[in-house]
């Protein structure tokens, strides 16, 4: 299921720059400077890298700043905006979206993790701003909304939000967008409290736990890097689990979630604490073992269309699939 800094008391922040998931190809390396051995040489590139973000991070510490500062004023102002939203507005919608902007979080914060920007191509990377705009909005309408957060957000992909969707998530609430790695605290304890999604682990997520933060992987690259989560996870000593989907329900066809559905399910289970009406809810019936069965009855019957057939089968990455893919086996 990503560098970021939890402003919430509950949520962990997640400390030191991780290193950047590579594609299954082993690359090819650079010649080392004369006289200066490979670990000196990995610490200079590191210290380098360091200063090139210290613009970005402290870009990233006064929007965080900004925005405590928003979130404060807005508590303190809070009935008397609620009374403004219910008595003039006018509109049901309108009202609602008034009023979710004003619900406290749940303690728990989901980070997409953007660091494989160089993994994708372009419409891959179209697709992922797609599922991070799907994210938001249903994490704003949510009835137990949680603290989300965007790490790695730079590249083609913030060229995208720049551009096509001209800076609309600048003015987002509820989330925050970094453009640098999140962190991995020192500490143990700390550590402890951040779990990386990946349908590759060993364990099995039973449920969300407050002031933790869920790491999904933001990648959509048709399953062409295998384990990648996992090993990034490990890489950072970071804690792993997969969504205990086959436990409660049977999926047809290729196990793959999409960064957007995986955010809905958890937000779904937090909401309703049960995991198989959050599945049920959230993943689309074209996936869900049983429904491809019943179609194909139904053409042999004549209701179904072939084109109708062709349009409604599961799609090969129609709306992008993630590699984290949020499954068990």
């Amino acid at each position: 299921m990503t560098d970021e800094a939890v402003d919430r008391p509950g949520p962990t922040t997640v400390g030191i720059p991780s290193p950047q998931a590579s594609s299954n190809a082993e690359p090819k390396r650079a010649p080392l400077p004369e006289g200066m051995s490979r670990n000196a040489w990995k610490r200079e590139q590191k210290k380098q890298k360091w200063l090139e973000q210290k613009d970005a991070r402290n870009k990233y510490k006064k929007e965080k700043k900004k925005q405590k500062k928003q979130l404060q004023n807005s508590k303190d102002e809070g009935s008397e905006k609620l009374e403004v939203g219910i008595v003039g507005l006018g509109s049901g919608e309108l009202v609602k979206r008034r009023k979710n902007d004003m619900l406290q979080p749940a303690p728990i914060t989901i980070l997409i993790d953007c660091g494989f920007d160089d993994l994708m191509t372009e419409k891959e990377s179209l697709s992922l701003s797609s599922q991070i705009t799907r994210c938001y909005s249903e994490n704003r309408r949510a009835v137990v909304p949680v603290n989300l957060r965007v790490s790695s957000f730079n590249g083609s992909l913030q060229e995208r939000f720049d551009s096509a969707l001209k800076q609309q998530y600048k003015y987002w609430k509820g989330i925050l967008f970094s453009p640098i790695e999140y962190e991995v605290p020192e500490s143990d304890e700390e550590r402890s409290r951040i779990i990386y999604l990946s349908s590759d682990s060993d364990e099995t997520l039973t449920e969300l736990e407050d002031n933790k933060t869920y790491i999904v992987g933001g990648i959509v690259d048709k399953g062409r890097y295998k384990s990648l989560c996992l090993n990034k996870a490990n890489s950072q000593k970071i804690k792993t689990a997969k969504l205990p989907i086959s436990e409660f329900i049977n999926i047809s066809g290729r196990k793959v979630l999409t960064t957007n559905h995986v955010v809905e399910i958890m937000l779904k289970w937090i909401e309703l604490r049960d995991w198989k009406s959050a599945f049920e809810i959230v993943i689309p019936p074209r996936k869900q073992e049983g429904f491809e069965s019943a179609r194909l009855k139904r053409k042999r019957e004549g209701d179904v269309q072939t084109e109708d057939l062709e349009n409604d089968g599961v799609d090969e990455q129609k709306d992008g699939e993630t590699s984290m893919v949020a499954v068990d086996d």
